[in-house]
C-alpha cells in the first residue's frame, strides 16, 4: 500500500477556518497548555520536595533518581506506543482527557506512599497517564495548523511548562515547608482530574490532514515499524533524534537534582529553594520556548535549517553555562547563571517537536510524536535523573572520609545520635556528590549540539521527502 506523506481533509469536510473557529482553537490551546502545566508542575514539585521525601523515607540519591526518572518512564514506555497507535484511529481529545484523569488520580495517591516501593509504583501510574498526552497532542496540532505555524502552536502549548515550573516549584516548596510534602500531591492531583473532565466535555476531534496542502490518504495508517523505517531513512531525523535524547538526559538531570544541589550546597530552605528555582526556571523556560517556537518560525520561513541551527547554538551555550553555574560561590550568582543557561537550553524543545510532525503526513503524526516522546521521556526524563542519582551516590562515597557513606549517612544524613564530626562529613560528601554529578551531566548538552548541526546537511531534502 502506498500513501503520501502529507494529507488534507476530504473534499466534503469543512475547511479549518469554518469547521473550527479561532475562538475554539484558542480554547483548545489553553486547555492543552494547562494540561502541560500540570505535567511539569508534578515533576518540578517532586524535585523541590525531594529533599524532604529523601529525609522522610531515608532514600539514597539512586532511589531518589529512580522516583524522579525511571519510576515515571517505565510505564510511559509501555503505554505510549499502544496509545499512539490508538490515536491514529480514535478520538484524540477523548484519549487525552482519560489520560489526564489517570494522571491526576495516581498523582494524588503519591501523597500516601509509606516507602520507596509504594512511591515507585504510584510514579509508574503517573507515567502511564502522561503517556496518553504528548502523541495525541502532536497529532491534533498537525491537523489544526499548517506547517509554518506548528512550532508556534507547540510553543504556546509548552508555555505550560514554565507556568508549571513556577507553580510546581513555589507551591511545592511551600507545601513541603508548611503542610508536608504529602499534601502537595493531593493538591495537584484533584485539579488535574477536574481539567480532564472539561476536556472530555468540550473538545472535539478534527478531520485528519485538515491543514495539509496535499490530497488525503484514505487508507489505514502505516504500522509503527513502517513509520520508524521511513523516519530512520532520513539522515537529518536520525541526528535530531540523537541530539534530542542527549539534551533530554541533561535536562532531566538538572530539573531533578538542582533543588538537591541548592539545599545541600547553600543550605536554602525548601520554600526559598522553590521560590528561587520557580521564578528562575519559569521565566527562562518561557523565554527559551518563545525563541525556539515563534523566533525560529519567523526565520525558518526564509531558511528552514534554522530549526536545527538554533537548537545547536542553544545547546552548546547551555552546557557551558550550566558548568559555570555549578561553580558559583553564592546562591544568587548560581541562580543568575542558571537563568541564562535555561534560556539557551529550551530553544531546542519546540522546534524538535515540530520537526517530528513536519517530516510525516497526517496519518503518521501520532506515531511520529510517540517516537519523539519516547526518546525525550524514557531516555531523557527516565535515564537522566536515574543516572545522576547513581553518580551522586558514587561521588559522595568517594569523597566521604568516614567509611561507607550509604551505611553511615542514610538519606544523606547520619543517625540522630551521631557526633558533630560525622554530621559534617555526611553533609560535605552529600554536597560534593551532587555537585560533581551535575557537572558531568552538563557534557551531553555540548555533544547534542553537534548532532543538530549535522542534521542541517540534509534537512531540506528530508522535509521534502514523502512517504511512499
Amino acid at each position: 500500500m502506498t500513501a503520501s506523506e502529507s494529507s488534507v481533509a476530504p473534499a466534503d469536510e469543512a475547511p479549518v477556518a469554518t469547521r473550527f473557529t479561532t475562538a475554539y482553537r484558542a480554547r483548545l490551546l489553553v486547555i492543552l497548555l494547562l494540561m502541560s502545566a500540570f505535567n511539569i508542575a508534578d515533576r518540578q514539585g517532586l524535585a523541590i520536595t525531594s529533599p524532604a521525601i529523601k529525609r522522610d523515607l531515608a532514600l539514597s540519591d539512586t532511589q531518589l533518581g529512580l522516583l524522579l526518572g525511571l519510576g515515571y518512564a517505565v510505564f510511559f514506555a509501555l503505554m505510549a506506543l499502544p496509545i499512539a497507535r490508538l490515536a491514529e484511529h480514535k478520538s484524540r481529545t477523548k484519549i487525552i482527557a482519560v489520560a489526564v484523569a489517570v494522571f491526576g488520580v495516581m498523582l494524588a495517591l503519591c501523597g500516601s506512599a509509606q516507602n520507596f516501593w509504594q512511591f515507585f509504583l504510584y510514579r509508574i501510574g503517573v507515567g502511564a497517564g502522561d503517556a496518553g498526552f504528548n502523541p495525541p497532542v502532536a497529532s491534533l496540532v498537525g491537523d489544526h495548523y499548517p506547517l509554518h505555524r506548528r512550532a508556534s502552536a507547540m510553543g504556546i502549548i509548552w508555555l505550560g511548562a514554565p507556568l508549571g515550573a513556577i507553580s510546581g516549584a513555589i507551591l511545592g516548596g511551600w507545601f513541603a515547608q508548611n503542610l508536608g510534602w504529602r499534601m502537595w500531591f493531593v493538591a495537584l492531583g484533584v485539579p488535574a482530574i477536574a481539567l480532564s473532565l472539561v476536556a472530555f466535555l468540550t473538545l472535539r476531534d478534527p478531520p485528519r490532514g485538515m491543514s495539509d496542502p496535499m490530497p488525503a490518504n484514505t487508507g489505514a495508517p502505516p504500522s509503527i515499524l513502517q513509520v520508524l523505517r521511513f523516519l530512520w531513512s532520513k539522515r537529518s531525523y536520525r541526528q535530531i533524534l540523537l541530539g534530542a535524547g542527549l539534551a533530554a538526559i541533561s535536562m532531566g538531570s538538572f530539573a531533578a537534582f538542582l533543588p538537591r544541589f541548592l539545599v545541600s550546597t547553600f543550605h536554602t530552605s525548601l520554600s526559598h529553594t522553590g521560590l528561587y528555582l520557580g521564578l528562575m526556571s519559569g521565566t527562562s523556560m518561557a523565554t527559551g520556548m518563545i525563541l525556539g517556537g515563534l523566533g525560529l518560525d519567523a526565520v525558518g520561513k526564509r531558511e528552514r535549517r534554522w530549526y536545527v541551527w538554533g537548537p545547536s547554538i542553544g545547546l552548546v551555550v547551555a552546557g557551558l553555562l550550566f558548568i559555570l553555574a555549578i561553580e558559583q560561590g553564592t546562591v544568587a550568582a548560581a541562580i543568575v547563571v542558571l537563568f541564562f543557561a535555561h534560556i539557551a537550553l529550551f530553544v531546542y524543545w519546540t522546534p524538535t517537536l515540530a520537526m517530528a510532525q513536519n517530516m510525516v503526513g497526517a496519518n503518521m503524526r501520532a506515531s511520529s510524536g510517540f517516537i519523539m516522546s519516547l526518546v525525550l521521556s524514557l531516555i531523557g526524563m527516565g535515564l537522566g535523573p536515574t543516572l545522576i542519582g547513581v553518580l551522586s551516590d558514587r561521588f559522595a562515597n568517594l569523597t566521604f572520609v568516614g567509611g561507607d557513606f550509604g551505611a553511615l549517612c542514610p538519606g544523606g544524613a547520619p543517625l540522630p545520635d551521631a557526633n558533630r564530626l560525622l554530621v559534617s562529613a555526611c553533609a560535605d560528601a552529600s554536597a560534593r556528590g551532587v555537585r560533581y554529578a551535575l557537572i558531568v551531566m552538563a557534557v551531553p548538552l555540548i555533544w547534542a549540539s553537534f548532532h543538530y548541526l549535522l542534521s542541517s546537511r540534509t534537512l531540506n531534502k528530508d522535509l521534502d521527502t514523502h512517504y511512499r
